[in-house]
């Protein structure tokens, strides 16, 4: 058997290293990230302390590795240009709203993770700023929405949904399949559509 060529040893290595951020995302959303260990996220990939170590230095850097990696998921929620090309505002809204819950179903375990971890954040800080930043993005884009189909306080309104969203998302993970997803997006989906709604 011949030796591996570099690009094949840089291949193995990245997808290692992937293998060890999944598991560690799943550890970090099931236990928390102060109940794991280095030696629990080891034992779970099934290597040694001192392998897992040639791939990152300590828990945090793990940890920021494994935040790069959720906030790419979750940036699923915001909408491209082609997916809103031709949308009226209200639409926009709706696609907005509708994304949220489709990411919200099909990625629990990032989100239970991502609730986690908010819970802690204070005591995080070299994750705390890239978290903050994210939000900040995130109530940007809402506050663009609620200009554009003309509610008369666009800022607190961005800040009202993001946070309804935060506690169906704590809600949703609480109570599982049992949780009514369906119904509370459409509830809400009509209080910003339904031309009975005034702003």
């Amino acid at each position: 058997m011949s030796p591996r060529t570099e690009k094949q040893l840089n291949e193995h290595k990245k997808a290692k290293k992937e293998q060890i951020i999944m598991g560690a995302l799943q550890l970090f959303a099931t236990r928390g990230y102060f109940n794991t260990s280095i030696r629990d996220i080891a034992k779970e990939m099934k290597m040694s302390k001192g392998l897992l170590y040639s791939y990152f230095e300590n828990k945090e850097q793990l940890l920021n590795a494994v935040i790069d990696f959720a906030l790419k998921e979750a940036t699923e929620l915001n909408l491209s240009e082609e997916d809103i090309k031709g949308l009226d505002p209200k639409e926009t809204v709706r696609k907005f709203i509708e994304r949220f819950f489709s990411v919200l179903e099909e990625k629990k375990t990032l989100w239970s993770l991502i609730v986690s971890l908010a819970l802690h954040v204070g005591s995080i800080p070299s994750i705390q700023k890239t978290i903050s930043n994210v939000y900040k993005g995130l109530i940007s884009q809402l506050q663009e929405l609620f200009v554009g189909i003309g509610h008369h306080d666009p800022e607190n309104e961005a800040f009202k949904l993001a946070a309804l969203m935060d506690g169906i998302g704590i809600q949703y993970l609480i109570f599982g399949k049992s949780y009514p997803l369906d119904k509370i997006k459409e509830n809400i989906i009509s209080g910003y559509i339904d031309a009975k709604w005034k702003i």
